[in-house]
This record gives C-alpha cells, sequence and structure tokens, in this order.
C-alpha cells in the first residue's frame, strides 16, 4: 500500500516543485539558478511533511513499527 502510494505522491510533488519554482521565476529570475530540490523545500515542505506523517500513522497502525515492552 505504501509502495503505490509512493509512486503516486512522489512524481507529483517533484512536479509540485517544478512548477512553483516556474511560477516564481516569472517575478524572481533568480530562482531559475536555484535547485528544484531547495525550492521545494522552501516552499512545499509542508505538504511534504504531511505525506510522511501519513506514512508513519500507516506504518504504526499496521503494526510494522512497534514500541518495545518494559520486563
Amino acid at each position: 500500500m505504501l509502495l503505490v502510494v509512493a509512486i503516486i505522491i512522489v512524481p507529483l510533488l517533484i512536479l509540485l516543485g517544478i512548477k512553483v519554482q516556474n511560477f516564481l521565476a516569472g517575478y524572481f529570475p533568480i530562482v531559475e539558478k536555484i535547485p528544484t530540490g531547495i525550492v521545494f523545500l522552501a516552499f512545499c515542505y509542508p505538504i511534504y511533511a504531511l505525506y510522511e506523517s501519513f506514512n508513519a500513522a500507516v506504518i504504526f497502525n499496521k503494526g510494522n513499527l512497534q514500541l518495545k515492552k518494559r520486563q
């Protein structure tokens, strides 16, 4: 399930980063010289953080990640 979501979401996040960079380059030409990853982290990180929190919740709820019990 997580792999299918990752196959769909990751390219969308990359596309979103490129679109934001192109949009900002229209107003600020210096943005074209900045790597897309940095632009993505600066402007799209909250969306990525929501995606990662969803993945963490799924892994935790499925039981793949369990806390150790004290003895």
